[in-house]
């Protein structure tokens, strides 16, 4: 077995560990809003790319709650527009320098008490409005109403004085600098192996694959809503062929290798955690081990003839399903070599194609 490989495994692993903390654009799709669990009011979602720098919610008014996103070129011009309940007014949107704010006003004999926090998917920023009394939602806020006592009328309007009410001390959330969302998972399947370009008889092998994966969501949205993300990891996948001609003197050839993919993810989210994506990209997977298998059992080593290095790409599509903080995934993969499986005066061309079914978690 060749092991060597563990060192440029465990260099790459860290240099992508050391490229993860990186600040992403924000960008804000859509707003909805949503009953409570326990029926004692509304939660307002704000469907981010990414958690912005820091978020605020205030509530200078009665009627109106003042909620602010604080994230640089973070704006509304892409939003899709937000339905809400009857007992919200109006949300009206604008843009500030360093993020954009909103206010959500209430109707008439309405009252909440509101709570900002982040979600657990680690994006989206939730907006808690709970309902309460007008007396409450005055002691929390800080609220103070100023009358103007019952007197003559001023004769000239420099004389009416001048009545200033405070501003409420805002109730903050802050974050530390965005990072692109890392989930770790792992994955296990059946492999189906075979080769091309070669001139032999031959079936396909049949083994397994699996091994831990590592996906970084990328800050952006493609046309028609995808959302990008980059996955990679550490895979053991068996390849090979069997019963080839009678040239190997053997009922199987099977190779081992360890698979280190670098793979584009493309995923649409649909309702109810949905999402289904294709991938693509290329692969590099270091041999483990290469065998000739005779039929009484007996093995032989292939190494001196067989190359250490195979490279190739990974196309397939799958879909994930969000249960709660878990994400379970399902795909299909299709692998096509494009070095020789044989080194020197061995290699007539052939390279490794393999098809694989895997399930996983990520979390």
């Amino acid at each position: 077995m060749r092991f060597y490989s563990t060192g440029i495994i465990t260099a790459l692993l860290l240099l992508l560990a050391g490229a993860v903390p990186l600040h992403a654009q924000v960008e804000l799709q859509r707003i909805s809003t949503t009953e409570r669990a326990d029926g004692l009011g509304f939660v307002v979602r704000y469907h981010l790319t990414q958690l912005p720098d820091s978020f605020r919610v205030s509530q200078p008014d009665e009627n109106r709650v003042e909620m602010v996103l604080f994230s640089m070129d973070l704006n509304t011009e892409q939003m899709i527009p937000v339905q809400f309940p009857s007992q919200i007014e109006n949300i009206d949107l604008y843009n500030l320098l360093s993020g954009i704010g909103m206010d959500i006003y209430f109707a008439e004999g309405e009252y909440f008490v509101a709570n900002a926090y982040p979600d657990v998917n680690g994006r989206d920023v939730l907006l808690s409005l709970r309902f309460a009394t007008q007396d409450e939602v005055r002691t929390l806020a800080d609220i103070v109403t100023t009358e103007v006592p019952e007197e003559e009328p001023y004769e000239h309007a420099e004389d009416v004085p001048e009545i200033s009410e405070p501003a409420a001390p805002p109730r903050t959330a802050e974050r530390s600098r965005a990072m692109l969302p890392v989930t770790f998972g792992v994955q296990a399947g059946v492999s189906y192996s075979n080769l091309y370009n070669a001139s032999f008889n031959r079936d396909t092998r049949s083994g397994m694959t699996f091994g831990f994966s590592i996906t970084a969501d990328l800050p952006y949205r493609l046309p028609f809503n995808i959302t990008p993300s980059v996955q990679t990891g550490v895979h053991y996948t068996q390849k090979g062929f069997d019963n080839p001609s009678a040239r190997f003197d053997g009922v199987a050839i099977e190779f081992d290798y360890i698979e280190v993919p670098a793979i584009g993810k493309f995923s649409y989210s649909l309702d109810y955690g949905i999402s289904p994506h294709v991938l693509f990209g290329p692969y590099v997977a270091f041999m483990v081990s290469a065998e000739r298998v005779r039929e009484n059992g007996s093995r032989r080593d292939l190494d001196d003839s067989t190359r250490d290095v195979d490279f190739g790409w990974i196309g397939g599509a799958g879909v994930d399903f969000k249960v709660g903080d878990t994400t379970l995934q399902a795909q299909a993969r299709g692998a096509l070599s494009f070095s020789d499986l044989q080194k020197g005066e061995f290699s007539e061309g052939e390279k490794h194609v393999y098809m694989a079914f895997v399930l996983g978690f990520r979390f």
